[in-house]
């Protein structure tokens, strides 16, 4: 059965349900106002929450291990990894937010007296990216049919983003807030740097999946962040640092605490989750609200019809990868018989002749999807060191996916984020099907002679090749 949620008493019906789970279909916006509702019922336990990531960034799915965005995974599995997932706690933060008391009535500029929201799940920032996304924010409300692709909008935001460094209206954000965490003022740190973005983080990813915290073993000097401490990362950035945030970069460590006094003399934007808005000066606190419960997916082996006993895991699997491309797999995935022989026909589409698989990997038996993506490129560079005048053109793209060929109705793609938590015989007996969206279709026909198959092995942590007939 369904509820409109928007109305009282929808959870109320489960208020008595033992072992209750949500799982919350949409972006980070749905996750937040799902635990809102949740903060009001005060259930006892409360549900922990999962998330089947809609929305358009995703960084709390993509830190919980739910991946970037939805792509076409069964709904049975879904759901049998939100009853298997592991039970994780979620920091949550208020912000208090009133008038700058330094300033008198008359000098506070024109804005907004309050933030869009008083908690915050993911982080809370002002300056540069909150002028961005503002800027986005009343562009769109003011004339909504120029955004209705995902492509105009990101059109858009690089525009935006040029524009404010162009005019460089966020330079001067160093000189007009005041920055106390834990009663460590960091303002002279921040006005000799001259940031122009702040950033109050609670998870590791922001802005779509960077990390800007750094990686895990890169912090020298701070504890590894993470999202359920009780304490908050803040983090200033330049705009040399938040352009670099796209190719693994991150900003600069400031300081890891449970309390933050934010005073601003100027209207500034800001935005709390991607809600953003242009707030008068303030004074503003964060501090830690409470911990939600969430579900966050994990590995599960499951049974697979070669294995029968699902813990009876073969020391070595020998795999045949086979290819398809895009276009076959749009108008194929539900007829799968035809699939599978369409991907060993047509492999080496370039060519005139039917051909082989892409090759054989060995791998252990309880390798993971990541590890085998290792091996399959593997694979494809001996091909091309061994057949470059054959298969140059046929190499790998870098957007190739794995697909999950054992439900029974069709092949489902599998998110590459996602590829550390799936086991290699969870979607494989003896073949691997790899989606590939830029291999080009061929219509030519004949029948040269084959080729040997290539195959990649390791064995004590020495990687091996070898050519069968």
């Amino acid at each position: 059965c369904s509820f409109d949620i928007s109305t009282e008493g929808w959870l109320e019906l489960y208020r008595k349900v033992p072992n209750l789970r949500i799982l919350a279909c949409g972006g980070d916006g749905t996750v937040g106002w799902i635990l809102s509702i949740l903060d009001e019922l005060q259930l006892t336990p409360q549900p922990p929450v999962a998330v089947l990531p809609l929305g358009t960034g995703n960084d709390l799915a993509r830190t919980l291990n739910w991946g970037g965005g939805y792509t076409d995974e069964p709904v049975s599995k879904i759901l049998c990894h939100v009853e298997d997932g592991t039970i994780v706690q979620l920091d949550r933060w208020n912000l208090q937010v009133e008038r700058n008391p330094d300033l008198p009535q008359d000098e506070l500029e024109d804005g907004s007296r309050k933030l869009p929201l008083n908690v915050f799940n993911n982080y809370f920032s002002l300056g540069f990216d909150a002028h961005v996304t503002l800027e986005f924010h009343e562009s769109r409300e003011a004339n909504p049919e120029k955004f209705n692709s995902r492509f105009r909008n990101k059109m858009f935001y690089a525009g935006a983003a040029f524009s404010d460094f162009l005019q460089r209206s966020s330079r001067d954000l160093s000189k007009h807030v005041k920055v106390v965490c834990d009663g460590t003022d960091l303002t002279p740190k921040i006005q000799e740097l001259k940031f122009q973005c702040i950033v109050f983080l609670n998870i590791p990813r922001y802005c779509a999946g960077t990390m800007p915290w750094g990686n895990p073993g890169d912090h020298r000097d701070f504890e590894p962040q993470r999202h359920d401490d009780g304490y908050i990362e803040v983090i200033g950035f330049t705009m040399a640092s938040l352009a670099a945030l796209q190719v693994g970069g991150h900003g600069e460590r400031l300081h890891q605490c449970r309390e933050v006094t934010l005073l601003t003399y100027k209207s500034i934007p800001m935005q709390v989750d991607g809600e953003p808005c242009r707030l008068a000066p303030s004074l503003i606190r964060i501090s830690l609200r409470n911990q939600a419960n969430m579900v966050q997916k994990s590995k599960r082996r499951t049974s697979m019809p070669l294995l029968n006993d699902p813990h009876s895991i073969p020391d070595r699997l020998r795999i045949r990868v086979n290819r398809i491309n895009l276009q076959e797999y749009e108008g194929l995935h539900y007829d799968k018989e035809k699939l599978r022989e369409t991907s060993i026909k047509d492999i080496f589409l370039y060519f005139p002749f039917p051909a082989i698989p892409l090759g054989i990997i060995v791998v252990r038996g309880d390798c993971d999807l990541e590890t085998c993506r290792m091996y399959i490129d593997r694979l494809q560079e001996d091909q091309e060191s061994s057949f470059p005048r054959v298969l140059s053109v046929q190499r790998l793209s870098p957007r190739w996916c794995f697909l999950d060929a054992t439900s029974a109705d069709r092949f489902y793609r599998i998110d590459r984020s996602q590829e550390h938590l799936h086991f290699v015989t969870e979607i494989s007996q003896d073949e691997i099907f790899i989606l590939d969206p830029e291999l080009v279709m061929s219509q030519q026909g004949g029948t040269p002679p084959g080729m040997p198959d290539l195959v990649v092995e390791q064995i004590g942590g020495i990687l091996l090749l070898e050519r069968g007939c």
